[in-house]
């Protein structure tokens, strides 16, 4: 890609940096209320001599809900205090109707990440690892928490994701250094991130691989959000769709 002048950015390092602490934080939060209030069994859940499986699902929905929610948030106090307060400027959500094939591309690129990563865990002589929140609705016998969790994963998080890391953490990266580097970093960190989940380890590198396609795609459409977006929620449409259905 061509190099680009860099374009200055009314956000700064610390500004994703501390949206997703507070996500974070955010998250434990929601779980302890939830504990608090019984609908969710922390004490029970951290008991390795407990079966107490059926947590898993609440916990998970729980978390990601409240971790979303204060990324939303976040990122609306940012576009109102340091942005135009228009959050679909701010954040480049510009969707255009010639981007939907990006879907199909989201979901084939999964398909063939899952068959590099079923050969290389193989030849690595390793079990593929499942990430938490797929645990949590395979192991739900509960439409509504499978329904949410599958929400979480199709749509809150490709949208919430990219307006942070393609949309704020790069163009903050992109007016302090050359833009394929900006776009390697923000992959790079994008997958570092996901260890929040430990089982994500062994997928880190192709998480960050997939955020640096994300990153490209965005690039090259203008700098719009539109199609990573789509590809993102193609990516893990294809996994949600597997959960909901049982397959």
């Amino acid at each position: 890609m061509e190099a680009q002048p860099r374009t200055p950015s009314p956000w700064s390092l610390r500004d994703p940096i501390f949206i997703y602490l507070a996500a974070l934080i955010a998250s434990l939060a929601g779980l302890v209320v939830a504990h608090f209030s019984g609908f969710v069994d922390l004490v029970e859940f951290a008991d390795v001599d407990s079966e107490a499986e059926d947590q898993l699902p609440r916990i998970v929905m729980v978390a990601a809900l409240a971790q979303y929610a204060a990324m939303y948030v976040g990122l609306r106090l940012l576009s109102s205090r340091k942005g135009t307060g228009d959050f679909q400027e701010d954040y480049h959500l510009h969707v255009s109707s010639n981007d939907w094939p990006f879907v199909l591309y989201g979901a084939g690129l999964l398909f063939a990440s899952a068959i590099a990563l079923s050969g290389l865990f193989s030849w690595l002589g390793v079990d593929a690892p499942t990430q938490e929140v797929v645990e949590a609705a395979e192991s739900s016998e509960s439409l509504g928490e499978i329904a949410i969790i599958v929400l979480v994963i199709a749509v809150l998080a490709p949208i919430l994701e990219e307006m942070l890391f393609r949309g704020v953490l790069l163009d903050v990266l992109k007016s302090r250094m050359a833009l394929n580097p900006a776009i390697w970093t923000t992959g790079i960190v994008f997958g570092i991130v996901h260890l929040t989940d430990p089982a994500s380890l062994l997928l880190v590198p192709a998480l960050a691989g997939l955020g640096v396609i994300l990153g490209f795609a965005r690039e090259r459409s203008g700098g719009s959000l539109s199609r990573p977006i789509l590809m993102h929620m193609g990516f893990n449409g294809v996994t949600a769709i597997a959960l909901a259905f049982g397959l």
